[in-house]
């Protein structure tokens, strides 16, 4: 037996996690990871001083992104509010982050980022929209870019009674079969990924609710190409 959790269920959730009233392990407060920072440390120089951040939450990573010197697109489907009152307190980085309440596959790239960011947020959406959403940021990407892609697969989410929890629309991705759309589509690019098992668990709960393996992905684009299909 399992429960189905709709898009909208999700969103409610985070909404209330992103205002403190809903108890999460997610650490969305949480500084960046020295994951990202390597990253960060490895991008071209020569790339655009421009970074889009696919999923912002409490807009953390875009807040560093600022504070590292780049002009900063902030998407999510959350009110915008939520990350212009922590900007309000930040007025020297405020005039270099836009912030687009959107969903994310449905955000038109229509000029060129030196970094995008997507963490833990691609998969939510279906396996196809991801493709689309990562050929057209592909499609756009001057050299020398970097990509940070961090992807949960093999989910299993358990309720407080142990029972499974599936998500509509949710890309479902195993291990293998992210890493074969990653290959498929940055042809051409320098990219690693790297695999950690990750686990969640409140603190009034005696078992995780959430098990899964989040696939990190450094790609830093080295020349002009066309993305596999």
């Amino acid at each position: 037996m399992y429960l189905a959790r709709s898009q909208k269920d999700v969103t409610a959730f985070y909404l209330a996690a992103l205002a403190g009233e809903a108890p999460t392990a997610e650490r969305l407060s949480a500084p960046v990871s020295d994951r990202f920072a390597e990253f960060l440390n490895a991008v071209d120089v020569q790339a655009p001083r421009t970074a889009l951040d696919l999923g912002y939450g409490r807009g953390t990573y875009t807040v560093a992104l600022a504070r590292a010197g780049f002009e900063v697109v902030a998407v999510d489907q959350v009110p915008t509010q939520i990350l212009r009152s922590r900007l309000a307190g930040l007025a020297d980085l405020a005039d270099r982050i836009k912030v687009v309440q959107q969903r994310i596959e449905n955000f038109s790239v229509e000029k060129q980022f030196g970094v995008v960011v997507a963490k833990d947020v691609l998969h939510y959406l279906r396996q196809d929209q991801v493709r689309e959403t990562l050929i057209r940021l592909i499609q756009r990407a001057p050299i020398g870019t970097g990509h940070f892609l961090e992807v949960f697969t093999d989910i299993i989410r358990t309720d407080r009674q142990g029972r499974r929890v599936l998500i509509e629309d949710e890309a479902a991705y195993t291990a293998d079969t992210f890493r074969t759309t990653i290959e498929r589509l940055y042809t051409g690019w320098n990219c690693h990924m790297s695999l950690t098992r990750h686990r969640e668990r409140n603190t009034d709960s005696a078992h995780n609710y959430f098990e899964a393996n989040r696939i990190t992905v450094h790609g830093h684009g080295t020349t002009d190409h066309e993305p596999r299909r």
